[in-house]
């Protein structure tokens, strides 16, 4: 198997290492659309697309708490910073795919830029594979990915695949120059994130180069026992969470120097106080329930036992909570700064608009809680994505 070196830095020291590039580029990233690749090299050389890859490929191999903490550090930062980093922590594959499917990915150094998509297409049986084809909208950082692992529902003549544990589902990992990327991303927030469209028509896609929702891991260790899909699901709840404490930054500094009516600062007033420590509570709040029910799944894989459906489901519960909250606080924070944020040179509007676009990905909607509820009731969920 290929072996690269580890950074000399800590993953901890990340955000604060990178916090001068992330800043010098945000407000490029914004003009584009994308990041600047002047940043993604950065990123890239610092090891920020690593969290999650095995040590032998130069990776930190975090455990999943630990890389979402780290990703929320990050949004306080940039949004769209965070969002890429965390759509290009796939480096988990490696260690779930076959030694020659791995090592045709990382081949080409130990960083490989791997976009990943769950909105399902679909794969049909070749004699070689499969053929991948489908519409995958959203795909963030989708002209700088080498590569795209793009959900795909498994059909035999026409019909979904059934398996014991449910459809046939599987991520893909396909050469970003074999699919088409269309330019859709014209949005209000997250605008640097590159979140295109990937279009791929009858691609060919060899077996070993699939990885099921519930695949067994050929590296045994700790993170690789976690779940594919909760490796996957919980940096967006983060990004949330770290744009709203960034909002609350913003606001802070702001009632320093603006004044109300009485010409008193907005930082004396009882009000201005009491919305800010409310606002601290429920983001504090909402971040110790997402690292907590992620920490249980760490724990479980530590100590050899797969994690039971009402773990998973509690980290499926706090997602959709995370969105609710940072919603809240920074719906708060820019009703707080009144006619402040309506200029370009006021960065609360930004954050107000990049907190709820991310807030908007579907692993963050309400109907989740109806999985999680289930998990309390003792209800089977009997869904390959809980």
């Amino acid at each position: 198997m290929l072996s690269y070196p580890r950074p000399s830095h800590a993953p901890e020291d990340l955000p604060d290492h990178l916090r001068p590039a992330i800043e010098k580029y945000r407000d490029d990233a914004e003009d584009l659309r994308r990041l600047p690749s002047e940043l993604v090299d950065v990123l890239r050389a610092s090891g920020a697309f690593r969290l999650n890859t095995p040590r032998e490929l130069g990776g930190f191999e975090l455990p999943v708490a630990t890389s979402v903490a780290l990703i929320e550090r990050l949004a306080r930062i940039d949004g769209s910073t965070a969002w890429t980093v965390w759509n290009f922590n796939v480096g988990f594959a490696a260690a779930f795919l076959g030694e020659a499917g791995a090592e045709r990915v990382w081949s080409g150094g130990q960083d490989p830029m791997i976009a990943h998509s769950s909105q399902p297409g679909h794969l049909v049986p070749s004699h070689e594979g499969f053929l991948l084809s489908g519409e995958w909208k959203l795909v963030s950082g989708a002209d700088a990915a080498q590569w795209v692992a793009l959900l795909a529902l498994v059909l035999d003549d026409g019909q979904p695949r059934i398996t014991e544990a449910g459809p046939d589902v599987r991520f893909c990992l396909i050469p970003r120059s074999s699919a088409e990327v269309r330019d859709t991303w014209h949005s209000t927030g997250l605008r640097g994130t590159d979140s295109n469209t990937v279009i791929a028509r009858d691609v060919p896609v060899e077996s070993d180069m699939t990885l099921a929702p519930g695949a067994t891991a050929r590296i045994d260790r700790p993170l690789f026992r976690v779940p594919v899909i909760n490796q996957l699901t919980s940096g967006g709840a983060a990004v949330t969470l770290g744009l709203a404490r960034a909002a609350m930054e913003e606001m802070a500094e702001l009632s320093r120097t603006k004044t109300g009516p009485d010409g008193v600062p907005l930082a004396q007033q009882p009000r201005i106080q009491a919305a800010l420590g409310q606002a601290g509570a429920r983001v504090d709040a909402a971040l110790a329930l997402l690292l907590t029910t992620l920490g249980r799944l760490d724990a479980a894989a530590a100590a050899g036992r797969q994690a039971t459906e009402a773990e998973r489901g509690a980290v499926r519960g706090a997602l959709p909570h995370a969105g609710e909250t940072a919603r809240a606080v920074l719906t708060s924070m820019y009703e707080l700064a009144g006619s402040a944020v309506l200029y370009e040179s006021n960065r609360l509007g930004k954050l107000f608009r990049d907190g709820h676009a991310a807030a908007q990905h579907a692993i963050l909607s309400a109907t989740n809680y109806e999985l999680a509820g289930r998990t309390v009731l003792g209800i089977p969920g009997a869904d390959p994505f809980l």
